[in-house]
């Protein structure tokens, strides 16, 4: 990892990346279907698989999978997650295992590849031509750092100090102005300015979180993030400038994992890992409205389509969790040599139910599609 640097060469490195083209976030390439989502595909991980998943999100079912170790990575490549461009023209995998961010184009053609440790998240910056990558929370002890690549080039260009132990949680800001990371071990959250890589950090007070992932809302103004330890659903408000202090924390038990917005904005979806089970909240009033079960199992990620008709869930299949054992536990590093063959929930939202399944390989993990925020 780079030695720290002064906050001036910090800001003329990510100006790289703000002052460079981006690629193309929507386009006729997209497809007919591109408002829909229909047209686009859904790339999961099998982490402790070495393999990706492509699911068609018109015909719900499997289109392809790619074998990474046919692409000359190793066995224990462990793919964590996706992250994809808005015209699905490119997406990007993180690497945990062999330590690398790859860069693929639509026919699904490893294009380039970027060196770098333990890898987790991905989050694509929506004005700038910054691919964030944060750390895995498989890590024993992952570098206190957030690495930065420009999407065009596909360069590491600043692996920007953070000083904080175990980011996680990922998302830029819808106006390119901030990215935020937060601490898996600590109640802090840390917002990069992206022009000049100024770090403010914001300490959430009371009981440990743990917070696991972030996600915005359509307008940009809202993000959520689900507290794993705390069990419990925290409600930022984006508009004034970091530090950050949730405005609402909304009880949820089960140990909340991956919330995701509805396209109006008006709902939050949050997966919970050990009640087997998706929880449905009115942000207006903070209340449970409904809860998704059907076939799932260790429910980890999950996405919408772009018009808000499906809800793609990933089941780890690990089994039930030992008594007071963390979700960070269940899927640590340990947990990986024992990991069993999981699949893929669609339920569709108008009704609740279960639509189909879907099996994937060993492990599945993050997932990505055109458009997911």
């Amino acid at each position: 990892m780079p030695a720290v640097r002064s906050v001036l060469a910090l800001a003329v490195a990510w100006s790289v990346t703000a002052c460079a083209g981006v690629a193309p976030r929507s386009g006729s390439d997209a497809g007919a279907n591109a408002g829909t989502g229909a047209g686009d595909k859904l790339y999961i991980v099998n982490q402790a698989g070495a393999s990706i998943t492509v699911v068609d999100q018109a015909r719900l079912a499997i289109d392809t999978v790619l074998d990474l170790r046919a692409l000359g990575f190793t066995a224990n490549a462990k793919p964590h997650h996706v992250a994809v461009e808005d015209n699905g023209a490119y997406w990007y995998v993180s690497l945990i295992g062999d330590g690398r961010v790859l860069k693929f184009d639509r026919a699904n053609r490893l294009l380039a590849q970027v060196k770098m440790e333990t890898p987790g998240l991905l989050s694509l910056d929506p004005v700038h031509d910054s691919l964030y990558v944060g750390r895995s929370m498989t890590a024993v002890n992952p570098p206190k750092s957030l690495g930065v690549i420009q999407r065009s080039a596909f360069t590491l260009v600043d692996e920007q100090e953070i000083v904080m132990p175990r980011p996680h949680a990922l998302a830029a800001s819808m106006d390119g102005r901030f990215v935020h990371t937060a601490s898996l071990a600590e109640n802090r959250i840390a917002s990069v300015e992206t022009a000049t890589g100024r770090v403010t950090l914001s300490v959430i007070s009371g009981v440990p979180r743990s917070l696991v992932t972030f996600a915005l809302s359509p307008d940009g103004n809202t993000m959520v993030s689900a507290g794993e330890l705390s069990n419990s659903l925290l409600v930022f408000d984006l508009r004034p400038p970091p530090p950050l202090q949730p405005v609402r924390e909304i009880a949820l038990e089960g140990k909340p994992w991956e919330p995701r917005f509805t396209p109006d904005g008006k709902h939050v979806l949050v997966t919970l890992l050990t009640k087997n089970a998706i929880a449905d909240v009115d942000l207006a009033s903070g209340a449970v409205v409904r809860t998704l079960t059907g076939r799932v199992a260790q429910p980890y990620s999950m996405l919408l389509r772009r018009d808000g008709k499906y809800a793609f869930v990933v089941s780890q299949n690990t089994g039930a969790a030992a008594p007071g054992q963390s979700g960070h536990e269940m899927h640590g590093m340990g947990a990986h040599e024992n990991m069993t063959d999981g699949w893929l929930t669609i339920f569709d939202l108008r009704t609740g139910s279960v639509l189909r399944t879907l099996m994937l390989g060993a492990g599945p993990t993050g997932m990505g599609a055109a458009g997911a925020r």
